[in-house]
């Protein structure tokens, strides 16, 4: 009985912080009047196997960067199959960028942070960007990342991804919502331990000549990490967003758990900065992401084997524990937020097992 009273207190930290985070109001910081013209910035698209996206992508890029002489473009190939480095080629040597402005590099070696790696040891900017090639950014992000990167406490910036309100949302719906809510108010406190490598930026002067681990995927979490650990804040800001070009479509299983890996395996490596932080503000978001993605789907899994365990010895239903808590795992798997709440432990637990017995994916092949 003193393990399930355990279990169940852990399964309501989340629950805690959640109230605890939401007597805080969100600010909206006004964008600086910055010379686009002072800093040199570089533009970075990692792709493999885009053809469907290519185009679309880069015309949305160049429109953006077109006006702004010292901004370069880089288009990242990691061994492409479909011919995504030479249609991206042609079209950017019909664009109205100079060809000085920029330059397609390939990679023989698979992986998204190998491509990213190769690139960052050939460029010297001031500040870098990278961006998805599936992801479409709202305009004036250029704008925004810019004049937030004038503030000296911040490393890096990222955005959200554009919600679609709907009265049927699924998981990944009334995910996002939640997950860009704590985003957005743990930035403004500080910190956010969780990114999005859909449109992430950084300057040099705060994370330096950095590499990312290229046995991994979650460069976004690596990077945001970094960032922290070198003191200075990683953050999201509401106002810059993106979805897919095909709206926002849900997430394969494999998916999520890809993505649930990552950010697991780099939560655990950089767990110290929940208790030894040079800014001692982001902490607790810290602990918060630890404990959620890593801890949490563990405890909910083993307070319900412990239930299930328990109440198979001595079926019934009375007033003891065994009951009570069989009754409310049934309770949460009949409301539709219980479901996503089993859907969100279940695709944790998978990942964790994966990377577990080796199985990683730092090679993800894109699915369009």
């Amino acid at each position: 009985m003193l393990g399930q009273v355990i279990f169940s207190l852990l399964l309501l930290v989340p629950a805690f912080y959640w109230i605890m985070i939401n007597s805080y109001k969100p600010s909206t910081p006004e964008i600086k009047d910055v010379s686009l013209d002072e800093k040199k910035i570089c533009v970075i698209l990692p792709m493999r196997n885009e053809i469907s996206n290519v185009e679309r992508k880069l015309e949305s890029m160049i429109g953006e960067i077109l006006p702004h002489r010292l901004v370069e473009l880089i288009v990242a190939d990691s061994d492409s199959e479909d011919g995504t480095k030479d249609v991206a080629k042609e079209i950017l040597e019909e664009s109205a960028l100079e060809t000085d402005r920029w330059k397609i590099m390939s990679f023989d070696v698979r992986g998204k942070n190998v491509a990213l790696n190769g690139v960052l040891e050939t460029i010297d900017s001031d500040i870098i960007v990278i961006s998805d090639a599936d992801a479409l950014i709202s305009p004036g992000w250029l704008e925004i990342v810019c004049s937030r990167m004038e503030e000296p406490e911040i490393g890096v910036v990222s955005g959200i991804e554009r919600e679609i309100r709907t009265d049927n949302q699924g998981f990944d719906d009334y995910y996002r919502g939640k997950s860009n809510r704590l985003r957005v108010l743990e930035s403004d406190i500080d910190s956010t331990p969780v990114l999005e490598g859909s449109i992430l930026a950084w300057k040099t002067s705060a994370l330096g000549s950095f590499r990312l681990n290229e046995r991994m995927n979650a460069d976004d979490a690596q990077i945001g990490f970094t960032s922290i650990n070198r003191g200075y804040r990683a953050i999201v800001d509401q106002r810059i967003t993106f979805r897919g070009f095909e709206g926002s479509p849900v997430r394969t299983l494999k998916e999520s758990v890809r993505r649930a890996q990552g950010l697991s395996i780099v939560l655990i490596k950089n767990s110290y900065l929940a208790i030894s932080n040079p800014r001692k503000s982001s902490r607790m978001a810290i602990f918060n992401a630890l404990f959620l993605y890593v801890i949490f789907p563990w405890v909910a899994f083993l307070f319900t084997m412990n239930s299930m365990f328990a109440f198979s010895i001595g079926p019934g239903i009375g007033n003891n524990w065994e009951s009570a808590s069989i009754l409310a795992i049934l309770l949460t798997l009949i409301s539709r937020r219980g479901r996503f709440l089993g859907r969100g432990v279940l695709i944790s637990i998978i990942a964790h097992l994966q990377a577990i017995i080796g199985r990683r994916y730092q090679n993800w092949d894109p699915v369009r």
